[in-house]
This record gives C-alpha cells, sequence and structure tokens, in this order.
C-alpha cells in the first residue's frame, strides 16, 4: 500500500471526526468503526477508535488505522487526533 494513499485516507477520516460537536463524539467512545475504502492498490480496511484521553472524561482520542491489500504482509498506518 502507497504511504501517501494511506494517509490521505486516514487523514480526511479523522477530519470526519474532527468536525463533530463533543456529544456526538462522546457518544463513539468504545465503538469501533470500520469501513473499506477503494485506493489504487485495491481495498483498504479503515478502522476508528474513540477512547477518552484523561479521566475526567472531558477529552477524547480519534485514532484511524489503515490496513492494507497485501497478502504477504500486514501493512499497517496509524493517525490520531486529540
Amino acid at each position: 500500500m502507497n504511504r501517501a494513499n494511506a494517509y490521505t485516507v486516514l487523514a480526511a477520516e479523522l477530519e470526519t471526526y474532527r468536525e463533530l460537536p463533543g456529544d456526538a463524539l462522546a457518544a463513539l467512545v468504545g465503538v469501533t468503526q470500520c469501513k473499506v475504502v477503494p485506493i489504487d492498490e485495491g481495498d483498504c480496511s479503515v478502522e476508528v477508535q474513540v477512547q477518552w484521553v484523561t479521566p475526567k472524561q472531558s477529552s477524547v482520542r480519534v485514532t484511524a488505522i489503515a490496513y492494507g491489500p497485501s497478502h504477504l504482509m500486514t501493512e499497517r498506518y496509524e493517525e490520531a487526533l486529540t
């Protein structure tokens, strides 16, 4: 999987979550969302997780992980926003 393509997919996915209001993000804590995104090399599986960052539950971290279509090795790229 081309690294630039993977990070483009991850950035777009994180931007979607960045635009959500705080209460909508809080509702997604603990839920893992998965989807398949077509890229040049084939399909890329994207997994997004939302977790509390602080014990007071005042901020969240959104982590997006892209898994590539390679059959010979695991391709995995990860980005997060807080």
